[in-house]
């Protein structure tokens, strides 16, 4: 597909499933419990590594790379956090979140000889059913020699399974996908810091070499996985740069490739306008570029990465701490893990509705993620919003009120008219630089753009944890209304993800019940 034909796929796909007040992007009349998507991937006759259930590590650096590390790098990621029950309806949580809880992402481990994991290199599909590794491909000597990998490196590639939301949402579906890569993204990176390791985004290689090295090749008809991101995670104090370069494209392709993929529903739905725009922003080679090297997500995190939950709830009455607001804001500032992930500078800011917070007045406000960006932000909202300082906001974090006044019908009827967003401490809207990055780059940067917002809500989430509070990303909300309410014309900035923080309201009719046996 030409560059201007798939640009213009992508904007009309965007404009498309936007949520109106008189209607809602296509999706399905009502939920075919019969076809509900199986939520586990499993690759059958493929040979099945366990992995020991051991918790994330402290922050402390763990040199060595063997089965208990990669062990630890996924339960503090990808794998099962619990099971919730009610009445006779039994279903499982992960410690990525996920929109509607129904997992689309799917993750694949590429790696040298480990020990007590693999004597020869090979790409493993992991599996969190069973919080285990099953053997997809042995890689020869000159096909792992042409991946260039620095010692005590692996490979992390991330992909998405459409149906398993389209199922639920229909054509609004694959930008929830792409939120939930960058949940899963953050949550890699959080766990390799807590190891002490450094995850890092490899956004040179295109999507389709991608899916050459982890063996993914479409799939049956209407459960179609695509490849969405390579991430590096290296073990090591001295990190080398990684590239993959072409040659290990023409060394994969003589790879045999084990185990057959479940099939996951009897019956599909089509919405036949996700695959055009999986099409339109599927990645070419381009220049190899790496994120800055930060610090290490806070070590606070690791304790709480696994009993991260979304609030079903609010309760409408509790008051944040000033202090508790400052500091979870902080951490959603590129420059420290998760953010150090990326090779890009930050492209979303956040337009904040403040309900309740220790010493700030109810309202409107802005952070801008890179300060650099404050007047370009500005100069794309209301001309009479005031840009006030808030009272105790910390140097460094660009955080201004816009306007005072009850912002709880407005974020409640942004929302999808959602009591949540209203009943929390603040709901945020994420609006991301839009048009620009897209033309500059090209229609692949789409889904980027919904990395970067998945990121920011799985650190909102841990932030909130660590806090005694709960999180709840909401991705149901009526895009041009809030463009509207910030004076945003044309598509210079988009909304493209929801996020409420406060004191959850426990539902008691639930059972919680262990995540493994």
């Amino acid at each position: 597909m030409k560059m201007r034909d798939a640009l213009d796929t992508v904007l009309e796909y965007h404009e498309a499933t936007k949520h109106r007040p008189r209607g809602y992007a296509r999706g399905p009349a009502g939920l075919d419990w019969a076809n509900e998507p199986d939520p586990f991937r499993r690759y059958m006759g493929a040979r099945l590594v366990p992995l020991e259930k051991l918790d994330p590590g402290g922050g402390e650096k763990q040199e060595m790379l063997d089965s208990s590390s990669i062990s630890r790098l996924f339960y503090g990621s990808l794998a099962l956090s619990a099971w919730k029950q009610s009445g006779g309806n039994k279903w499982s949580l992960r410690v990525n979140p996920s929109s509607g809880d129904l997992h689309p992402t799917e993750g694949y481990l590429i790696s040298g000889p480990i020990p007590g994991l693999t004597d020869e290199p090979g790409v493993f599909h992991y599996t969190p059913q069973v919080h285990g590794l099953e053997l997809r491909a042995q890689i020869p000597p000159d096909a792992w020699e042409s991946l260039g990998l620095p010692e005590g490196a692996v490979l992390v590639v991330l992909s998405s399974i459409f149906w398993r939301e389209s199922w639920k949402y229909g054509e609004r579906a694959f930008r929830y996908c792409q939120l939930d890569i960058g949940h899963a993204i953050a949550a890699l990176s959080v766990s390799a810091s807590c190891l002490g390791w450094h995850a890092a985004l490899i956004d040179g290689i295109s999507t389709d070499q991608i899916g050459l090295l982890a063996g993914i090749s479409g799939g049956d008809e209407g459960e179609t996985e695509r490849p969405d991101c390579l991430i590096a995670i290296q073990s090591k104090s001295e990190e080398g740069k990684i590239r993959i370069g072409p040659d290990a494209q023409v060394h994969f392709k003589s790879i045999s490739w084990h185990g057959a993929p479940n099939r996951l529903s009897r019956e599909h739905v089509s919405w036949p306008i996700i695959g055009m725009v999986a099409e339109a922003v599927a990645k070419p080679r381009t220049e190899d570029r790496s994120g800055p090297k930060g610090s290490q997500a806070p070590h606070s995190w690791c304790k709480v990465v696994r009993r991260r939950r979304s609030a079903q709830s609010m309760d409408g009455r509790t008051v944040m701490p000033q202090e508790v607001f400052y500091r979870i804001l902080g951490q959603v500032i590129p420059g420290r893990a998760p953010f150090d992930a990326l090779p890009w500078p930050a492209h979303v800011h956040m337009a904040l509705f403040v309900h309740r917070v220790q010493g700030l007045g109810r309202g409107l406000y802005m952070l801008v993620r890179d300060p650099d960006q404050s007047e370009a932000v500005r100069s794309a909202v209301r001309d009479d919003f005031t840009w006030d300082r808030p009272p105790g906001c910390p140097d460094g974090l660009m955080l201004r009120l816009l306007a005072l006044g009850d912002a709880r019908d407005a974020a409640k009827v942004s929302s999808c008219q959602q009591e949540i967003a209203s009943d929390g401490c603040f709901c945020a809207a994420m609006i991301a630089r839009f048009e620009e990055p897209l033309h500059e780059k090209g229609p692949w940067f789409y889904p980027r753009l919904h990395w970067e917002c998945g990121m920011i809500g799985q650190a909102l989430y841990l932030g909130a944890e660590e806090s005694g509070l709960k999180g709840c990303g909401i991705g149901c909300f009526l895009d041009d209304v809030v463009h509207s309410l910030l004076g945003i014309k044309a598509s210079k900035y988009q909304d493209l993800y929801h996020f409420t923080v406060g004191m959850a309201v426990e539902d008691k009719r639930l059972t919680t019940l262990p995540a493994y046996s």
